[in-house]
């Protein structure tokens, strides 16, 4: 379990508790959903969900809370965080907005949209308010493990990142058709301020991944020398 506190100046609080085995847009049948949440509403160009499949997009049901809660906040108010992960309780003081952003992707994460269901491998280890060369780290590591295990189920994969850059394609329009729908939603601009945020980030990611692995290839001197590779590895 993955625990948000967020504590406002007004010492109000909001709590978001997220299992990481859960699916965060799964549908209570019988629910009457907002209309800015069902699936025939700003719906994604390339969705690929049978219309009838379900009611509500899942992308939109997975940041329900969130933006029921945050709706009145605006992006820029400062709020102290308290995050817990694995036993391991983080603190810090942010802008909502940032907070947010943390929240929101890992709810995304865990949902049954077909583009973010791919990042659910991140959601298991969530690294709440990440900078970008942790996000490029955890990014290409999660798309390189998943093309190891393709091939190892005989599956077609790559050794290059085409299928990674496609992958922030897609998820840039999933944003642009969220902010799309919670625009009507909300009173202030914490919860569409925090996916633009989210968008923004992951775009810059895109376009730094090879910069940001030229930087991060120091670390991996010691993979990079051949010979004392085999070494290590025969023992």
């Amino acid at each position: 379990m993955i625990s948000y506190r967020l504590v406002f100046e007004s010492d109000d609080q909001l709590v978001f508790d997220v299992d990481e085995e859960s699916d965060t847009s799964a549908e209570v049948p019988g629910e009457q959903y907002p209309e800015w949440v069902r699936l025939d509403q700003h719906t994604c160009p390339k969705c690929s969900l049978p219309p009838r499949s379900r009611v509500t997009c899942p992308a939109a049901l997975a940041i329900l809370p969130v933006v029921e809660a945050i709706g009145p906040r605006a992006s820029y108010e400062e709020v102290l965080v308290y995050v817990n992960v694995a036993d391991v309780e983080l603190k810090a003081t942010v802008a909502v907005q940032r907070a947010l952003r943390s929240i929101v992707g890992l709810l995304l994460a865990l949902s049954a949209c077909p583009v973010l269901a791919q990042l659910r491998p991140m959601a298991r280890i969530h690294l709440p308010f990440s900078r970008r060369h942790h996000t490029v780290f955890r990014f290409v590591g999660m798309y390189l493990i998943a093309q190891y295990l393709r091939t190892l189920r005989g599956l077609p994969s790559e050794r290059k990142l085409t299928g990674l850059l496609r992958l922030f394609d897609d998820l840039h329009e999933v944003n642009i058709a969220l902010a799309d729908r919670i625009r009507s939603a909300v009173e202030l601009d914490a919860a569409v301020n925090s996916l633009i945020l989210l968008d923004t980030f992951a775009l810059d990611v895109e376009m730094d991944v090879e910069r940001e692995l030229e930087d991060l290839a120091g670390l991996f001197e010691t993979w990079l020398d051949e010979p004392a590779a085999r070494v290590r590895v025969g023992g």
